[in-house]
């Protein structure tokens, strides 16, 4: 072989190494775009949201699992809309606060839709047409609002049920106490601390009927009109807010709604 000839194939050889180096790039380039498509499509947007653990049939725990109506409809919510629920447990009066100070993006726990949340949040459409209730002992003589003259009346610190309780505590000469949860309400009945627990009707209907023959409890007088319930979104979060509305919609156009309502309160 001559000079010309090894020439010719020393520069032949380094153009196949090229142009193999140039293949393998080019397939390497196609394989990450393929896992960075797939990774994406995988990756979904994660939301925190505030929620109570002791509001049955809202939200509770079973077997220290996080459960109930409202916990169930944003969990159907995020699965059509490929969002990732990340819960944060907390106190009914620190959701707002915790919303505003962009600590968590949304809140559910039968939140009631009102003019002075609507200032410091969004919400969602309505999903829940709640209303209010007098709750007393079965052998009490309170049989509706005429006799709470002077009675002591108790209600959940930050809810629409202890506006109400001052109402009737300035309007019958009333006592107000403010707590925080429905069990300590109940017991404060039960040990004659107190003469009448305002609270939502479905959660007082609920656990009464959870107790059966054993409930201590009675719905005395008329049921007050209330708020509806909206799952509750800091401001700024307008994207947020147009998914939940959404993936709602989704809910009550599949049918899926109605069948958590009637899993939840069916009569």
């Amino acid at each position: 072989m001559n000079i010309k000839q090894k020439k010719t194939t020393f520069v032949n050889k380094i153009v196949m190494i090229a142009l193999v180096g140039i293949i393998a790039l080019a397939l390497a380039g196609c394989g990450e775009d393929e896992v960075n498509s797939e990774s994406s499509g995988e990756t979904k947007e994660e939301i925190t949201v505030a929620v109570v653990q002791d509001y049955p049939p809202f939200e509770y725990k079973v077997d220290e699992e996080l459960t109930g109506f409202d916990v169930e409809i944003v969990e159907a919510i995020a699965e059509k809309k490929d969002l990732t629920v990340n819960w944060k447990i907390m106190k009914f009066d620190g959701i707002i606060p915790a919303l505003q100070a962009n600590q968590v993006d949304a809140a559910v726990s039968a939140i009631g839709i009102r003019e002075d949340r609507l200032e410091v949040v969004n919400f969602s459409n309505p999903y829940f047409e709640s209303g209010l209730s007098l709750v007393t002992l079965k052998d009490s003589a309170i049989e509706g609002e005429a006799d709470l003259e002077g009675k002591t009346i108790v209600a959940k610190q930050g809810t629409s049920s202890l506006e109400l309780a001052n109402e009737l505590a300035e309007k019958y000469n009333g006592e107000v106490t403010k707590l925080q949860d429905d069990a300590t309400m109940y017991m404060e009945l039960e040990n004659d601390n107190a003469d009448v627990v305002i609270n939502d009707y479905p959660s007082v209907a609920y656990k009464i009927n959870q107790d059966g023959e054993d409930s201590e409890l009675r719905i005395v007088g008329d049921k007050y009109p209330s708020e509806d319930y909206g799952i509750a979104i800091s401001k700024g979060s307008e994207g947020l807010v147009e998914k939940m509305n959404n993936g709602l919609q989704k809910l009550k156009d599949s049918g899926e709604f109605d069948e958590l309502y009637n899993k939840y309160f069916s009569e």
